[in-house]
Protein backbone atom coordinates (compact mmCIF):
# COMPACT_ATOMS: atom_id res chain seq x y z
CA UNK A 1 0.00 0.00 0.00
CA UNK A 2 1.35 3.44 -0.92
CA UNK A 3 1.99 6.00 1.81
CA UNK A 4 -0.49 8.43 0.22
CA UNK A 5 -3.27 5.83 0.24
CA UNK A 6 -2.45 4.77 3.80
CA UNK A 7 -2.48 8.39 4.96
CA UNK A 8 -5.87 8.93 3.35
CA UNK A 9 -7.28 5.80 5.02
CA UNK A 10 -5.82 6.87 8.38
CA UNK A 11 -7.48 10.31 8.22
CA UNK A 12 -10.74 8.66 7.10
CA UNK A 13 -10.50 6.36 10.14
CA UNK A 14 -9.98 9.39 12.39
CA UNK A 15 -13.12 11.12 11.13
CA UNK A 16 -15.07 7.86 11.35
CA UNK A 17 -14.13 7.60 15.03
CA UNK A 18 -15.21 11.23 15.51
CA UNK A 19 -18.54 10.48 13.84
CA UNK A 20 -19.07 7.46 16.12
CA UNK A 21 -18.87 9.81 19.10
CA UNK A 22 -15.53 8.61 20.45
CA UNK A 23 -13.54 11.14 22.51
CA UNK A 24 -11.20 13.25 20.39
CA UNK A 25 -8.14 12.20 22.41
CA UNK A 26 -8.95 8.48 22.14
CA UNK A 27 -9.65 8.80 18.41
CA UNK A 28 -6.30 10.46 17.86
CA UNK A 29 -4.53 7.86 19.97
CA UNK A 30 -6.07 4.89 18.13
CA UNK A 31 -5.34 6.33 14.70
CA UNK A 32 -1.81 7.30 15.70
CA UNK A 33 -0.91 3.94 17.25
CA UNK A 34 -2.33 2.03 14.28
CA UNK A 35 -0.28 4.21 11.95
CA UNK A 36 2.94 3.70 13.90
CA UNK A 37 2.43 -0.06 14.14
CA UNK A 38 1.88 -0.25 10.38
CA UNK A 39 4.90 1.92 9.52
CA UNK A 40 7.38 0.77 12.19
CA UNK A 41 6.18 -2.59 13.43
CA UNK A 42 5.16 -3.59 16.96
CA UNK A 43 8.47 -3.29 18.81
CA UNK A 44 9.71 -0.02 17.29
CA UNK A 45 6.21 1.48 17.04
CA UNK A 46 5.36 0.95 20.71
CA UNK A 47 8.78 2.31 21.66
CA UNK A 48 8.05 5.48 19.70
CA UNK A 49 4.64 5.77 21.40
CA UNK A 50 6.27 5.62 24.83
CA UNK A 51 8.97 8.11 23.84
CA UNK A 52 6.48 10.64 22.48
CA UNK A 53 4.19 10.30 25.50
CA UNK A 54 7.08 10.74 27.96
CA UNK A 55 8.57 13.72 26.12
CA UNK A 56 5.28 15.63 26.03
CA UNK A 57 4.09 14.68 29.52
CA UNK A 58 7.36 15.78 31.13
CA UNK A 59 7.80 19.04 29.24
CA UNK A 60 8.74 21.81 31.70
CA UNK A 61 6.67 24.38 29.81
CA UNK A 62 3.50 22.28 30.14
CA UNK A 63 3.74 22.54 33.93
CA UNK A 64 2.35 26.05 33.48
CA UNK A 65 -0.96 24.62 32.20
CA UNK A 66 -2.24 23.13 35.50
CA UNK A 67 -0.77 26.07 37.42
CA UNK A 68 -2.62 28.69 35.38
CA UNK A 69 -5.79 26.58 35.45
CA UNK A 70 -5.44 26.35 39.23
CA UNK A 71 -4.90 30.11 39.53
CA UNK A 72 -7.95 30.92 37.43
CA UNK A 73 -9.98 28.46 39.54
CA UNK A 74 -8.92 30.21 42.75
CA UNK A 75 -9.89 33.56 41.25
CA UNK A 76 -13.25 32.21 40.11
CA UNK A 77 -14.31 30.32 43.23
CA UNK A 78 -12.86 32.64 45.86
CA UNK A 79 -14.61 35.70 44.41
CA UNK A 80 -11.43 37.71 43.86
CA UNK A 81 -12.17 40.03 40.97
CA UNK A 82 -15.90 40.38 41.65
CA UNK A 83 -15.36 43.99 42.67
CA UNK A 84 -13.50 44.65 39.43
CA UNK A 85 -16.66 45.26 37.40
CA UNK A 86 -18.09 47.71 39.93
CA UNK A 87 -14.81 49.61 40.07
CA UNK A 88 -14.46 49.88 36.30
CA UNK A 89 -18.14 50.83 35.91
CA UNK A 90 -17.55 53.88 38.11
CA UNK A 91 -15.04 55.18 35.59
CA UNK A 92 -16.76 54.34 32.28
CA UNK A 93 -20.43 54.20 33.36
CA UNK A 94 -21.08 57.67 31.93
CA UNK A 95 -20.46 56.39 28.37
CA UNK A 96 -23.33 55.18 26.17
CA UNK A 97 -23.72 51.50 27.00
CA UNK A 98 -21.46 52.15 29.97
CA UNK A 99 -22.13 48.89 31.82
CA UNK A 100 -21.43 46.81 28.71
CA UNK A 101 -18.23 48.81 28.13
CA UNK A 102 -17.31 48.20 31.77
CA UNK A 103 -17.88 44.47 31.24
CA UNK A 104 -15.45 44.42 28.32
CA UNK A 105 -12.75 46.44 30.10
CA UNK A 106 -13.21 44.36 33.26
CA UNK A 107 -12.73 41.21 31.21
CA UNK A 108 -9.60 42.70 29.64
CA UNK A 109 -8.11 43.47 33.05
CA UNK A 110 -9.12 40.14 34.57
CA UNK A 111 -7.68 38.39 31.51
CA UNK A 112 -4.23 39.59 32.57
CA UNK A 113 -4.32 37.19 35.52
CA UNK A 114 -6.72 34.37 34.64
CA UNK A 115 -5.39 32.80 31.44
CA UNK A 116 -8.87 31.35 30.86
CA UNK A 117 -11.70 32.61 28.66
CA UNK A 118 -14.36 30.68 30.58
CA UNK A 119 -13.14 31.88 33.99
CA UNK A 120 -13.05 35.48 32.74
CA UNK A 121 -16.60 35.35 31.35
CA UNK A 122 -17.94 33.59 34.45
CA UNK A 123 -16.27 35.88 37.00
CA UNK A 124 -17.30 39.16 35.37
CA UNK A 125 -20.63 37.81 34.15
CA UNK A 126 -21.82 36.83 37.64
CA UNK A 127 -21.77 40.50 38.64
CA UNK A 128 -22.31 42.30 35.34
CA UNK A 129 -25.25 40.32 33.95
CA UNK A 130 -27.67 40.90 36.88
CA UNK A 131 -26.70 44.58 36.96
CA UNK A 132 -27.31 45.08 33.23
CA UNK A 133 -30.59 43.17 33.42
CA UNK A 134 -31.70 45.38 36.31
CA UNK A 135 -30.99 48.47 34.21
CA UNK A 136 -32.99 47.14 31.26
CA UNK A 137 -30.14 46.40 28.84
CA UNK A 138 -31.07 44.36 25.77
CA UNK A 139 -30.29 40.67 26.14
CA UNK A 140 -28.26 40.41 22.89
CA UNK A 141 -26.07 43.29 24.08
CA UNK A 142 -25.53 41.60 27.45
CA UNK A 143 -24.75 38.23 25.88
CA UNK A 144 -22.36 39.67 23.31
CA UNK A 145 -20.41 41.92 25.66
CA UNK A 146 -19.82 39.20 28.28
CA UNK A 147 -19.18 36.32 25.87
CA UNK A 148 -16.85 38.35 23.64
CA UNK A 149 -15.20 40.13 26.56
CA UNK A 150 -14.46 36.75 28.10
CA UNK A 151 -12.51 35.66 25.03
CA UNK A 152 -9.88 38.28 25.90
CA UNK A 153 -8.84 35.84 28.63
CA UNK A 154 -6.79 33.81 26.12
CA UNK A 155 -5.44 36.69 24.00
CA UNK A 156 -4.17 38.94 26.77
CA UNK A 157 -1.48 36.93 28.61
CA UNK A 158 -1.18 34.70 30.48
CA UNK A 159 -2.86 32.23 28.16
CA UNK A 160 -3.09 28.44 28.29
CA UNK A 161 -3.60 28.05 24.48
CA UNK A 162 -0.42 30.08 23.92
CA UNK A 163 1.50 27.62 26.09
CA UNK A 164 0.14 24.69 24.08
CA UNK A 165 0.93 26.41 20.77
CA UNK A 166 4.41 27.40 21.95
CA UNK A 167 5.40 23.92 23.10
CA UNK A 168 3.92 22.13 20.08
CA UNK A 169 5.64 24.44 17.58
CA UNK A 170 8.80 25.13 19.61
CA UNK A 171 7.96 28.84 19.67
CA UNK A 172 8.91 30.98 22.65
CA UNK A 173 5.97 31.25 25.05
CA UNK A 174 7.44 34.51 26.34
CA UNK A 175 7.40 35.96 22.82
CA UNK A 176 3.81 34.81 22.36
CA UNK A 177 2.79 36.43 25.64
CA UNK A 178 4.31 39.75 24.64
CA UNK A 179 2.82 39.50 21.15
CA UNK A 180 -0.70 39.13 22.56
CA UNK A 181 -0.73 42.34 24.60
CA UNK A 182 -1.22 44.98 21.89
CA UNK A 183 -3.73 42.96 19.80
CA UNK A 184 -5.63 42.23 23.03
CA UNK A 185 -5.85 45.91 23.91
CA UNK A 186 -6.83 46.82 20.35
CA UNK A 187 -9.57 44.17 20.31
CA UNK A 188 -10.93 45.36 23.67
CA UNK A 189 -11.09 48.92 22.31
CA UNK A 190 -12.83 47.70 19.14
CA UNK A 191 -15.43 45.90 21.26
CA UNK A 192 -15.97 49.01 23.41
CA UNK A 193 -16.34 51.31 20.40
CA UNK A 194 -18.91 48.95 18.91
CA UNK A 195 -20.93 48.98 22.16
CA UNK A 196 -20.84 52.79 22.31
CA UNK A 197 -22.02 53.12 18.69
CA UNK A 198 -24.71 50.49 19.31
CA UNK A 199 -25.96 52.37 22.38
CA UNK A 200 -26.04 55.67 20.47
CA UNK A 201 -28.13 54.13 17.69
CA UNK A 202 -30.45 52.16 20.00
CA UNK A 203 -30.38 54.01 23.35
CA UNK A 204 -33.39 52.06 24.60
CA UNK A 205 -31.23 48.90 24.55
CA UNK A 206 -28.73 50.47 26.96
CA UNK A 207 -30.55 52.92 29.29
CA UNK A 208 -28.39 55.50 31.04
CA UNK A 209 -28.97 56.54 34.65
CA UNK A 210 -27.61 59.34 36.78
CA UNK A 211 -25.98 56.86 39.15
CA UNK A 212 -23.79 55.59 36.31
CA UNK A 213 -21.55 58.65 36.58
CA UNK A 214 -20.43 57.96 40.15
CA UNK A 215 -18.80 60.45 42.45
CA UNK A 216 -15.09 61.24 42.53
CA UNK A 217 -14.93 59.68 45.98
CA UNK A 218 -16.39 56.45 44.63
CA UNK A 219 -13.83 56.45 41.84
CA UNK A 220 -11.00 56.76 44.32
CA UNK A 221 -12.51 53.97 46.41
CA UNK A 222 -12.49 51.75 43.31
CA UNK A 223 -8.69 51.52 43.41
CA UNK A 224 -8.95 49.50 46.60
CA UNK A 225 -11.42 47.10 44.99
CA UNK A 226 -9.07 46.27 42.13
CA UNK A 227 -6.02 45.92 44.37
CA UNK A 228 -5.99 42.06 44.41
CA UNK A 229 -6.13 41.89 40.61
CA UNK A 230 -3.53 44.64 40.26
CA UNK A 231 -1.17 42.79 42.60
CA UNK A 232 -1.57 39.58 40.63
CA UNK A 233 -0.96 41.36 37.33
CA UNK A 234 2.27 42.79 38.70
CA UNK A 235 3.35 39.45 40.16
CA UNK A 236 2.53 37.32 37.11
CA UNK A 237 3.23 39.63 34.17
CA UNK A 238 5.58 42.10 35.80
CA UNK A 239 8.00 39.47 37.10
CA UNK A 240 7.97 37.71 33.73
CA UNK A 241 8.56 40.79 31.59
CA UNK A 242 11.28 42.04 33.93
CA UNK A 243 13.12 38.80 33.25
CA UNK A 244 12.94 37.60 36.84
CA UNK A 245 11.00 34.40 36.10
CA UNK A 246 10.03 32.20 33.16
CA UNK A 247 6.37 31.80 32.13
CA UNK A 248 6.21 28.48 34.01
CA UNK A 249 7.71 30.03 37.15
CA UNK A 250 5.31 32.98 36.80
CA UNK A 251 2.42 30.49 36.81
CA UNK A 252 3.69 28.92 40.03
CA UNK A 253 4.21 32.33 41.62
CA UNK A 254 0.74 33.46 40.55
CA UNK A 255 -0.87 30.34 42.00
CA UNK A 256 0.73 30.93 45.40
CA UNK A 257 -0.07 34.66 45.45
CA UNK A 258 -3.69 34.05 44.39
CA UNK A 259 -4.16 31.70 47.37
CA UNK A 260 -2.55 34.22 49.72
CA UNK A 261 -4.78 37.01 48.43
CA UNK A 262 -7.89 34.84 48.71
CA UNK A 263 -6.93 33.98 52.28
CA UNK A 264 -6.14 37.63 53.11
CA UNK A 265 -9.52 38.84 51.87
CA UNK A 266 -11.31 36.00 53.68
CA UNK A 267 -12.54 34.27 50.53
CA UNK A 268 -10.50 31.06 50.66
CA UNK A 269 -12.72 28.18 51.76
CA UNK A 270 -12.33 24.41 51.65
CA UNK A 271 -15.21 24.25 49.20
CA UNK A 272 -13.46 26.69 46.85
CA UNK A 273 -10.23 24.69 47.13
CA UNK A 274 -11.99 21.39 46.38
CA UNK A 275 -13.72 22.85 43.34
CA UNK A 276 -10.47 24.36 42.13
CA UNK A 277 -8.47 21.14 42.52
CA UNK A 278 -11.22 19.12 40.84
CA UNK A 279 -11.39 21.48 37.84
CA UNK A 280 -7.60 21.64 37.60
CA UNK A 281 -7.25 17.87 37.45
CA UNK A 282 -10.12 17.48 34.99
CA UNK A 283 -8.99 20.24 32.62
CA UNK A 284 -5.30 19.33 32.74
CA UNK A 285 -6.01 15.64 32.17
CA UNK A 286 -8.19 16.43 29.17
CA UNK A 287 -5.65 18.81 27.64
CA UNK A 288 -2.64 16.56 28.23
CA UNK A 289 -4.40 13.48 26.83
CA UNK A 290 -5.23 15.39 23.66
CA UNK A 291 -1.67 16.75 23.42
CA UNK A 292 0.00 13.34 23.87
CA UNK A 293 -2.27 11.49 21.48
CA UNK A 294 -2.19 14.33 18.95
CA UNK A 295 1.62 14.25 19.08
CA UNK A 296 1.55 10.52 18.24
CA UNK A 297 -0.84 11.10 15.34
CA UNK A 298 1.22 14.08 14.15
CA UNK A 299 4.38 11.94 14.17
CA UNK A 300 2.67 9.50 11.84
CA UNK A 301 1.57 12.32 9.54
CA UNK A 302 5.16 13.62 9.48
CA UNK A 303 6.51 10.14 8.66
CA UNK A 304 4.11 10.01 5.72
CA UNK A 305 5.49 13.35 4.48
CA UNK A 306 2.08 15.06 4.47
CA UNK A 307 3.24 18.55 5.60
CA UNK A 308 5.95 18.75 2.94
CA UNK A 309 3.63 17.42 0.25
CA UNK A 310 0.95 19.95 1.22
CA UNK A 311 3.45 22.83 1.11
CA UNK A 312 4.68 21.79 -2.34
CA UNK A 313 1.09 21.46 -3.59
CA UNK A 314 0.20 24.94 -2.29
CA UNK A 315 3.32 26.53 -3.77
CA UNK A 316 2.57 25.08 -7.20
CA UNK A 317 -0.72 27.01 -7.22
CA UNK A 318 1.22 30.24 -7.63
CA UNK A 319 -1.30 32.26 -5.62
CA UNK A 320 -0.28 35.40 -3.70
CA UNK A 321 0.31 35.00 0.05
CA UNK A 322 -2.80 36.97 0.97
CA UNK A 323 -5.01 34.63 -1.09
CA UNK A 324 -3.46 31.52 0.47
CA UNK A 325 -3.83 32.91 3.97
CA UNK A 326 -7.43 33.97 3.29
CA UNK A 327 -8.23 30.46 2.04
CA UNK A 328 -6.64 28.83 5.11
CA UNK A 329 -8.42 31.14 7.54
CA UNK A 330 -11.75 30.68 5.73
CA UNK A 331 -11.48 26.92 6.28
CA UNK A 332 -10.68 27.55 9.95
CA UNK A 333 -13.78 29.74 10.26
CA UNK A 334 -15.98 26.94 8.94
CA UNK A 335 -14.40 24.58 11.48
CA UNK A 336 -15.05 27.11 14.27
CA UNK A 337 -18.80 26.67 13.78
CA UNK A 338 -18.64 22.88 13.76
CA UNK A 339 -16.03 21.49 16.16
CA UNK A 340 -14.37 22.16 19.53
CA UNK A 341 -11.55 24.50 18.56
CA UNK A 342 -8.76 23.77 21.06
CA UNK A 343 -8.75 20.08 20.12
CA UNK A 344 -8.82 20.93 16.42
CA UNK A 345 -5.92 23.38 16.85
CA UNK A 346 -3.82 20.65 18.45
CA UNK A 347 -4.69 18.29 15.59
CA UNK A 348 -4.07 20.80 12.78
CA UNK A 349 -0.93 22.53 14.06
CA UNK A 350 1.52 19.84 12.88
CA UNK A 351 0.10 20.23 9.38
CA UNK A 352 -0.65 23.97 9.31
CA UNK A 353 2.51 25.19 11.05
CA UNK A 354 5.01 23.86 8.45
CA UNK A 355 2.75 25.23 5.72
CA UNK A 356 2.47 28.69 7.26
CA UNK A 357 6.18 29.01 8.07
CA UNK A 358 7.04 27.59 4.65
CA UNK A 359 5.06 30.43 3.11
CA UNK A 360 7.23 32.90 5.06
CA UNK A 361 4.87 33.86 7.88
CA UNK A 362 6.27 34.51 11.36
CA UNK A 363 5.51 31.69 13.87
CA UNK A 364 4.80 34.13 16.71
CA UNK A 365 2.44 36.12 14.48
CA UNK A 366 0.63 32.94 13.44
CA UNK A 367 0.28 31.99 17.10
CA UNK A 368 -1.69 35.17 17.73
CA UNK A 369 -3.83 34.46 14.66
CA UNK A 370 -4.64 31.01 16.02
CA UNK A 371 -5.58 32.45 19.42
CA UNK A 372 -7.95 34.96 17.76
CA UNK A 373 -9.45 32.03 15.84
CA UNK A 374 -9.95 30.22 19.14
CA UNK A 375 -11.70 33.33 20.46
CA UNK A 376 -14.10 33.21 17.53
CA UNK A 377 -14.85 29.57 18.28
CA UNK A 378 -15.59 30.34 21.93
CA UNK A 379 -18.57 32.53 20.95
CA UNK A 380 -19.93 30.70 17.92
CA UNK A 381 -22.80 28.23 18.36
CA UNK A 382 -23.32 25.37 18.87
CA UNK A 383 -20.08 24.46 20.72
CA UNK A 384 -18.82 27.86 21.91
CA UNK A 385 -17.65 27.40 25.50
CA UNK A 386 -18.43 30.97 26.55
CA UNK A 387 -22.01 30.54 25.35
CA UNK A 388 -22.49 27.71 27.85
CA UNK A 389 -21.29 30.06 30.58
CA UNK A 390 -23.79 32.72 29.49
CA UNK A 391 -26.63 30.21 29.37
CA UNK A 392 -25.86 29.19 32.95
CA UNK A 393 -25.88 32.81 34.07
CA UNK A 394 -28.86 33.82 31.90
CA UNK A 395 -31.36 30.94 31.87
CA UNK A 396 -33.64 31.08 28.86
CA UNK A 397 -31.20 32.81 26.50
CA UNK A 398 -32.45 31.82 23.04
CA UNK A 399 -30.43 30.85 19.97
CA UNK A 400 -31.53 34.01 18.13
CA UNK A 401 -30.42 36.26 21.00
CA UNK A 402 -27.07 34.50 21.13
CA UNK A 403 -26.51 34.78 17.39
CA UNK A 404 -27.56 38.43 17.22
CA UNK A 405 -25.48 39.27 20.26
CA UNK A 406 -22.24 37.55 19.26
CA UNK A 407 -22.10 37.94 15.45
CA UNK A 408 -20.87 41.59 15.48
CA UNK A 409 -17.98 40.57 17.73
CA UNK A 410 -17.08 37.69 15.40
CA UNK A 411 -16.92 40.21 12.56
CA UNK A 412 -14.68 42.48 14.66
CA UNK A 413 -12.31 39.56 15.35
CA UNK A 414 -12.12 38.83 11.62
CA UNK A 415 -11.32 42.51 11.07
CA UNK A 416 -8.52 42.21 13.64
CA UNK A 417 -7.10 39.22 11.75
CA UNK A 418 -7.11 41.31 8.56
CA UNK A 419 -5.35 44.15 10.39
CA UNK A 420 -2.76 41.72 11.74
CA UNK A 421 -2.16 40.39 8.24
CA UNK A 422 -1.46 43.83 6.77
CA UNK A 423 0.21 45.21 9.92
CA UNK A 424 2.01 42.24 11.50
CA UNK A 425 4.06 44.66 13.62
CA UNK A 426 0.97 45.05 15.78
CA UNK A 427 1.86 41.65 17.24
CA UNK A 428 5.60 41.55 16.57
CA UNK A 429 6.71 45.02 17.69
CA UNK A 430 6.59 44.41 21.44
CA UNK A 431 8.49 41.08 21.34
CA UNK A 432 11.14 42.81 19.23
CA UNK A 433 11.45 45.63 21.77
CA UNK A 434 11.63 43.30 24.75
CA UNK A 435 13.96 40.85 23.00
CA UNK A 436 16.28 43.01 20.81
CA UNK A 437 18.08 39.97 19.44
CA UNK A 438 14.89 38.50 17.98
CA UNK A 439 14.32 38.80 14.25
Amino acid sequence: MSEALFGTLLIALLFLLFALGLEISISLGLAGVIGLLYLKGWKVGMGVVGSIAWTNATSFSFIAVPLFVFMSGILLHSGIGKGLFTAVARWVGFLPGGLAVASIFSCAIFAAVSGSSVATAATIGMIAIPEMERRGYGRPLIIGSIAAGGTLGILIPPSVPMIIYGVMTETSVGHLYMAGIIPGIVLALMFAIYVIVYALIWPEKAPRMAEDRGSFRDKLHSFGEVAPVAILIFVVLGSMYLGIVTPTEAAALGSVVSMLLAFWYGNLSWRAMRQTFRETVRTTSMVMLIIVFAAIFSHVIALLGAPKALLNAVLTLGLPKWALFAAIFSVLLVIAYALEELSVMIILLPILFPLITGLGFDPVWFGIIMVVWLEIGFITPPVGLNLFVIQNLMPGAGAREVTVGTTPYVILMIVLVAILFFVPELALWLPAQMMPGRR
